[in-house]
């Protein structure tokens, strides 16, 4: 057999081994006057909108991925999602019509005491509207209550998560079951809370979701901010999941100031030598340590900051060149 066909063949062999997996975008503001941070211009947005196009993506509602996923089917490489937090009245003025024109689906994950008639937020009729253009109205929790900082009880949680769901339906007609966590933080204790009662919930940490992932933290990509750029989002959008057979620790809290992470994987498409691994607030990239041939471990080589931290590995495909895999751990440190 000459090296031509084994090449060929390596190739093929590793395509199959590489997962299909799905990506979803998440915005807040759609605005030139709001904080920057969280805001996208409107023409930044319509770019976004632009580069979904050209890369041939398919835009589909949040529920058809989460459907895929809950049933245990493969999503496509093609779909993509689009979310907003918070229920901003700049979305209804800004990206409304943008998506319009495509009749695109999206989804609005609103916290119902905070929804009224006002500058910032859009009302209930405005929510409303939104789902007679293929809009999705989900739950951000009553007020945007910190699930985890708040000292809140179970029972608590239970009441503000279900009491925000009984809102959104009476008020647009659907029960979606969709929680996007203020800040994106949670832990084990919340997510329990979410299973218990048929939630789904999505986290602000980044990676593309398949049929593998944890439908009680999927991961969405941040795509305002300094996330905005269209070469970096580009390659989010046709990002790839690791092929993870365990990950530990599965909690959000950290034993101690510099945790360590240990990811392995049932097979892999990329060298070893070109997993790149970073933490947040730390400049300098982080080398994973390999244990055998499919598990690795990241681990903090100063004490981590407070707050929200993120371990982020990627690495480039071998079998499908230009894409990456991309993976994420977020820790709390309260």
């Amino acid at each position: 057999m000459n090296y031509l066909v084994k090449g060929v063949l390596l190739i093929l062999l590793l395509a199959s081994a590489s997962l299909q997996a799905a990506t979803v975008l998440l915005y807040h503001h759609v605005s030139e006057t709001s904080p920057k941070s969280t805001s996208v211009t409107t023409e930044q947005f319509a770019a976004h909108l632009a580069l979904i196009e050209e890369l041939g993506l398919v835009v589909v509602p949040l529920t058809t991925i989460t459907n895929a996923i809950s049933k245990g089917q493969a999503v496509d490489d093609n779909w993509v999602a689009i979310t907003f937090d918070d229920g901003y009245r700049n979305v209804y003025d800004n990206a409304l019509p943008l998506l319009k024109q495509r009749n695109w689906p999206f989804t609005v994950f609103v916290n119902p005491d905070m929804v009224k008639p006002s500058k910032l937020y859009m009302d209930w009729a405005q929510l409303k509207e939104l789902t007679r253009h293929r809009g999705e109205i989900a739950n951000h929790t009553l007020a945007h209550e910190n699930l985890i900082k708040n000292s809140l009880s179970i029972q608590e949680i239970e009441q503000n998560l279900l009491k925000a769901e009984r809102t959104i339906a009476a008020n647009v007609g659907h029960s979606l079951k969709m929680l996007a966590y203020p800040f994106g933080e949670y832990n084990d204790r919340v997510k329990a809370v979410l299973k218990a009662h048929g939630f789904i919930g999505f986290a602000q940490h980044s990676g593309a979701i398949n049929e593998s992932s944890d439908l009680h933290a999927l991961t969405r990509f941040p795509a305002n901010g300094i996330y905005a750029n269209p070469k970096t989002l580009k390659t989010k959008l046709r990002s790839l999941p690791f092929d993870v057979k365990s990950m530990s620790p599965s909690s959000t809290s950290p034993e101690n100031l510099q945790p360590k992470w240990l990811v392995s994987l049932n097979k892999k498409d990329f060298y070893q030598s070109q997993l790149s691994c970073f933490i947040s607030g730390q400049s300098q990239p982080v080398k994973p340590k390999w244990q055998d041939k499919l598990t690795f471990s990241i681990q903090a080589e100063q004490a981590i900051g407070t707050g929200r931290i993120k371990y982020n590995c990627t690495a480039p495909s071998i079998s499908k060149p230009g894409q990456y895999y991309w993976i994420s751990k977020l820790w709390i440190r309260v």
